[in-house]
């Protein structure tokens, strides 16, 4: 640990940077394996025909009965515009 210490003074880092460098590490790799939790919702938003509830930590959707004010049915990622996101863009 002094040998860890020294590393750190000797290179000017600041140790609470690094430990926050390597727990983001491990919250990044723990949410690749076991995925969102979807625990942060939105509020119920109205777009056309349908009612949704969106996670805000990953974008996920559930759809949203208004009658029951309760999510039904499983989350779902929307699909994105091919015009915005293809691979195709114009060179400017």
């Amino acid at each position: 640990m002094l040998v860890m210490e020294a590393l750190i003074e000797h290179d000017g880092m600041d140790m609470w940077a690094l430990i926050s460098a390597r727990l983001a590490l491990i919250t990044g790799v723990l949410r690749r394996a076991f995925g969102c939790w979807h625990l942060k919702m939105s509020l119920p938003f109205t777009r056309g025909n349908e009612t949704y509830r969106t996670c805000v930590s990953c974008g996920a959707r559930r759809r949203f009965d208004l009658d029951q004010w309760a999510m039904v049915g499983a989350f779902y990622h929307p699909r994105r515009p091919a015009a915005l996101y293809g691979r195709e863009r114009q060179q400017i």
